[in-house]
């Protein structure tokens, strides 16, 4: 769901598991903490991507060790490709990274990106919608506060990663939605669509998951709850929903995209090439949506009417 519908080698192995199994979401996903060993572990055991029940809801998860030192997040934009729009598939053979998924929130009728993003410590979008997470060098993450005030104003030398995005989903592990404060004004935001989000966890974990059946706001907080989530963002979801791991596409977009965040390795790290031929080959018509019902685009945030915000949530 874009707001007028919101790097480049990669590596690492990721566990592909076929079933959804209806297990507890954080027995899944939030293991001991990372250890000394760990941290010096291969990228090649970073990413791992997983099916699975949450809240009663299928969703689809890619869980990245931040401790890893090899891996990295990229925001990466259709503009550093020479073009306005591009489709997911384009956007993985281009970049080749080990996941992918869908960045933040644009205008589909020009393009534009309304909300910050950052790359190697340059502000490359700005906007002024929605709260932000960064990641610094060493993968430290950093969830700022920053609706309402456009980009900038901040100083960003220090992340090497940051979206703003949202609403906030959660904080602290508590559901804390309240889109109004962040600039949201649409209510086609809040109904019922496909999601996308991202989250770290308390033990050192970023999580990149998609729903793809139709849910609200609330329930996509409840299913980063049962995720083991500490704080989690809403990104671009609804026909804009896209989530890419390793050869497989599990959440496949109905429009082009502007920008994606990408797991990719660190520079001077060595890249398997089985990852490289992996994003050349698959095939990003294979997936069958889970529900193949489109939600349709929603309005800029300036249209939205928030007098029936506790409805919507």
């Amino acid at each position: 769901m874009k707001i007028s519908n919101l790097l480049l080698a990669s590596l690492g192995a990721l566990s592909l598991v076929g079933g959804t199994p209806a297990l507890a979401a954080p027995s899944l996903l939030v293991g001991a903490p990372a250890t000394p060993q760990v941290r010096k572990a291969s990228a090649i055991n970073a990413v791992h991507y997983r099916k699975l029940k949450a809240a009663g809801a299928t969703c689809h998860v890619v869980e990245v060790d931040l401790y890893n030192p090899h891996v990295q997040l990229r925001a990466f934009r259709a503009a550093d490709l020479g073009t306005r729009y591009r489709t997911f598939g384009s956007f993985v053979r281009q970049t080749r990274p080990i996941a992918a998924i869908t960045g933040t929130f644009f205008d589909t009728a020009t393009g534009t990106i309304i909300c910050n993003l950052v790359r190697d410590g340059r502000l490359v979008e700005m906007g002024s919608v929605g709260h932000t997470l960064a990641l610094d060098e060493v993968n430290q993450p950093k969830w700022m506060s920053t609706a309402g005030q456009y980009g900038g104003g901040h100083n960003w030398k220090d992340s090497e990663f940051a979206v703003s995005s949202g609403p906030t989903l959660l904080r602290g592990g508590q559901i804390c939605l309240n889109p109004r404060a962040e600039g949201f004004r649409d209510p086609g935001l809040f109904r019922q669509a496909s999601r996308a989000g991202i989250a770290t966890t308390s033990r050192g974990k970023l999580l990149l998951v998609t729903v793809n059946q139709g849910v609200t706001l609330h329930k996509f907080a409840q299913v980063m709850q049962a995720l083991g989530a500490s704080d989690a963002l809403n990104l671009d979801g609804g026909s804009s929903t896209a989530l890419y791991a390793r050869g497989n596409y599990v959440s496949r977009p109905g429009r082009r995209l502007t920008n994606v965040l990408l797991v990719t390795v660190r520079p001077g790290a060595p890249i398997p090439r089985e990852v490289e031929l992996e994003a050349l080959q698959a095939d990003e018509n294979q997936l069958q949506p889970e529900n193949s019902e489109d939600f349709g685009p929603a309005p800029m945030p300036e249209k939205i009417d928030l007098s029936t915000q506790d409805i919507w949530l």
